[in-house]
């Protein structure tokens, strides 16, 4: 079977790299995700976005970056990773604006401002490391200022894209987790204030796009958070290439871009049937392994490359976070802790989408006989619990969901990876 590349939409070349962020003439363009980014973020707060690793989150967000630049707006992009304290994020922020127009508007009312000491006002000017103690200190107070800046900035008076100021955070949650972790006495007032800091940020005019490879409802359970400061984010989604054309167009599009010798349109065929689903990076480490030495591996071969050298690659890479994410809702507490693999396997063994109330009775049934009855150290599960865990395992990429007109839900698996999990996990089952 042959599959024609849509040559409007699609790039017929792209250089093959699997291993990080792509961009530029790597990456293989995905116009209708781009044109749900671009809205979401010029039309409102921002959003957030997260998922498990390697589905193509960065590459997403940074070719709207680069989109975003072109229509005039500054977009400064935070990687967390690295990164121990809230004073390093603000850092990071001074280090990345532009040294004309935003960079000076927020300076001024930094140093204008004889609430924050001279120590703290100097370590952001300098990018002083030394200093990150005293930025900690008056986080609040120059999180105000930043406030100030952004209220009185050319988005806020003219109420145009142009100038505007975005912030997109990559590991967000992972940052969050390591001032938790690492300060027991005053992590959670920490995190609720750097939330309410971003939140007013957002209400003044900054838009944000919050990454990360692990979701913020399962922490902020654990954590006890104030979540109700990033309401205002819509939520966004990288999913796997959605028809088998578009997959066999990328498979092409790297087969051209590296000159592959030999690659035929039965090579194409071959990897979309052996791959358990269409996402990029997947589909990328195919060609990587049946591309040795720029020529197609014997189409004979292909079987067997996939059961060696694709696969267990890809249970490493991929279906192994699934099991972590699994293992992390342990310490969320009941009555979450047993209830939220019970729901996963509910909604990913369901024939079709199942609603929420089907999922409350098959839950119910199965609930394990501390859970049928409810003490302090196992309370019962109520509609607050049963949204919460739904929208972290929505988060996590296991499960999606849709909704009616009526308010009704029906939940799904999020894509033929998590299925494919599932059976792996269920010894073929």
């Amino acid at each position: 079977m042959t599959h024609p590349i849509p040559k409007d939409d699609h790039p017929a070349a792209v250089e093959p790299h699997y291993g990080s962020t792509v961009r530029g003439r790597q990456r293989f363009s995905r116009p209708e995700i781009g044109a749900e980014f671009d809205s979401v973020l010029l039309g409102g707060n921002g959003a957030k976005l997260f998922g498990l690793r390697r589905m193509g989150k960065s590459t997403e967000a940074v070719a709207c970056a680069e989109r975003l630049r072109t229509q005039g707006l500054t977009v400064v992009e935070i990687d967390t990773q690295g990164l121990v304290s809230e004073a390093d994020l603000l850092m990071r922020l001074f280090a990345s604006l532009p040294a004309k127009g935003w960079g000076d508007r927020v300076l001024q009312a930094i140093g204008g401002d004889g609430n924050i000491a001279a120590v703290a006002r100097e370590a952001l000017r300098q990018q002083n490391r030394e200093g990150l103690g005293d930025v900690n200190a008056y986080f609040n107070t120059i999180a105000v200022a930043i406030e100030r800046a952004l209220a009185a900035g050319p988005a806020a008076a003219d109420n145009a894209a142009q100038g505007r100021i975005l912030l997109f955070v990559d590991e967000l949650p992972w940052l969050c987790r390591r001032i938790l972790e690492g300060d027991e006495a005053k992590g959670r007032q920490r995190i609720d204030q750097l939330f309410a800091a971003l939140r007013r940020w957002r209400d003044s005019g900054m838009g944000m796009l919050l990454i990360g490879s692990i979701g913020l409802v399962g922490l902020g359970r654990e954590y006890r958070l104030d979540m109700n400061h990033l309401n205002d984010l819509t939520t966004l989604s990288v999913p796997p290439l959605g028809t088998a054309d578009e997959a066999a167009a990328f498979v092409n599009a790297l087969a051209a871009g590296g000159q592959t010798r030999g690659w035929s349109p039965v090579h194409t065929q071959a990897v979309l049937d052996e791959s358990a689903a269409y996402y990029p990076a997947m589909l990328q480490k195919a060609f990587q392994v049946l591309t040795i030495g720029g020529a197609a591996a014997a189409l004979e071969r292909i079987a067997d490359l996939f059961a060696d050298k694709v696969r267990p690659e890809l249970d490493k890479t991929f279906f192994e976070q699934f099991d972590r994410r699994i293992k992390l809702y342990r310490a969320i507490g009941e009555p979450l802790a047993k209830t939220i693999p019970l729901i996963c396997e509910v909604v990913l063994a369901a024939a079709a989408p199942i609603s929420r109330d089907e999922i409350r009775r098959h839950i119910g049934a199965d609930l394990p006989p501390s859970l049928d009855e409810p003490t302090a150290e196992n309370p019962p599960l109520d509609e607050a619990d049963l949204g919460d865990a739904l929208e972290m395992l929505r988060e996590d990429g296991f499960i999606d969901v849709r909704v009616a007109r009526d308010g009704s839900q029906l939940w799904r698996a999020a894509s033929p990876l998590v299925r494919a999990w599932r059976i792996r996990r269920r010894g073929g089952r």
